[in-house]
């Protein structure tokens, strides 16, 4: 699977000389958790919610505080064509969970970390590698099948119907068969466990995954709530001009008389 596949092609972008409260209205408007920042209609760098958490909580003004300022301006970026796996693995390295997506230097897409994938992309890549190869596909079917209960009920069957049929005189028979599967149940048992391992493992990855997926909408839903917040504070403010406004044209009047 490739970026292209899944991206975001409807990029909302901001201007650099744009406050960080247009910036929020943005990401609000449009159910988004970063913007693009343009200029000279080419990517200059890239804002997200975290931004603007960030600079609220440092007691800055996002009325005030243009996008220019506080932008991160080291763009990772990804190709169409570039593989999906590859593209989780920059998100990964750069500890970042958005890449603009450029096609010989022009936006053309997004690509989030929660974009609907069914698994983690590093884990579909690992699988999509297995499949491509033969080798890897027998194996895979022959730890399967040898790391189970109905490999253990074959062997069972196959030494009872050897010692039923007498197909080894007494007792060399009996010993081959105790010694036969002495050796196959423990190396079954092992495989079984580490099956067993492998699965709590994958389950694990899918959990975190999903959990990494969350923490991005509760994010947005903070962003959200920070912009809610900023609006009633502009509010609360032209409020209070206006009422000292009133207060002191009374004032004056009660002055003059």
């Amino acid at each position: 699977m490739r970026v292209v596949d899944i991206m975001r092609k409807s990029v909302v972008t901001i201007g650099a000389d744009s406050t960080f409260s247009e910036a929020a209205r943005l990401l609000q408007e449009h159910g988004i958790s970063a913007v693009v920042v343009l200029a000279e209609n080419a990517p200059k760098g890239i804002v997200t919610e975290r931004d603007f958490v960030t600079l609220v909580a440092n007691g800055g003004n996002p009325a005030a505080v243009t996008v220019g300022d506080r932008m991160t301006t080291e763009l990772i970026t990804v190709q169409p064509k570039t593989d999906l796996a590859e593209a989780a693995q920059l998100m990964s390295d750069h500890h970042v969970r958005h890449l603009p997506v450029l096609e010989r230097g022009r936006l053309v897409g997004m690509l989030s970390i929660r974009d609907p994938v069914l698994r983690h992309p590093a884990l579909r890549r690992v699988d999509q590698e297995r499949r491509q190869s033969v080798q890897a596909r027998l194996a895979d079917a022959i730890t399967a099948f040898a790391g189970s209960m109905p490999f253990v009920y074959l062997h069972l069957v196959w030494f009872a119907l050897w010692i039923g049929l007498r197909l080894e005189k007494y007792p060399f028979g009996l010993l081959t068969m105790i010694v036969s599967l002495e050796a196959i149940f423990l190396a079954t048992f092992v495989m079984i466990s580490q099956n067993r391992a492998d699965a709590k493992r994958q389950a694990l990855a899918d959990h975190q995954w999903e959990m990494v997926q969350y923490e991005e909408k509760q994010n947005e839903e903070l962003l959200a709530l920070s912009t809610q917040i900023l609006d009633l504070t502009g509010a609360i403010h032209v409020l209070t001009v206006a009422t000292e406004g009133r207060n002191d044209g009374t004032v004056s009047a009660g002055e003059r008389s």
